[in-house]
């Protein structure tokens, strides 16, 4: 705002504007300046802290599943989040060919279930035909299913 001090005032002038109600207007801007910028962001932010807590509180089994999926190619945050599932009393299973999607999801039992693409060394291709071939012939039965080439 400093900068535009003296461009204001120049255009007070030319405009004919007394330099009484230019230095008004100055000084509540100045002021606005001061908490405006502040304080819409602290609305935000707060807005938006509510809203997470509100779902982590309600949905925490869910909330934790989108946490940790947003987070897949992160082991440190992952284990960040899973202690954080575990403090909560929220089950983590580990990943099963006929229940696990590709990202962290809730099962029919209200647990969180690994997802396949957040095993190492498994990419998000073959963790995708995994899920398409258990959707195409149902439930795998036996691993060697899972081996062939």
């Amino acid at each position: 705002m400093d900068k535009l001090k003296q461009k204001f005032f120049t255009g007070c002038s030319e405009k004919k504007y007394g330099s009484g109600k230019g230095k008004k207007v100055w000084e509540d801007w100045e002021f606005f300046a001061e908490y405006a910028f502040n304080k819409s962001h602290a609305t935000c932010y707060s807005y938006l802290a509510y809203q997470t807590a509100y779902l982590k509180a309600h949905y925490p089994a869910e909330y934790m599943s989108a946490v940790l999926s947003r987070n897949l190619n992160d082991i440190k945050k992952i284990t960040i989040f899973i202690d954080e599932c575990k403090r909560m009393g929220l089950s983590i299973l580990g990943p099963d060919v006929n229940e696990s999607h590709l990202k962290f999801n809730v099962n029919k039992t209200g647990n969180l279930r690994f997802g396949l693409a957040a095993i190492k060394g498994v990419g998000e291709a073959a963790a995708m035909n995994i899920i398409e071939e258990r959707q195409i012939n149902g439930n795998y039965k036996v691993f060697s299913i899972l081996l062939k080439g």
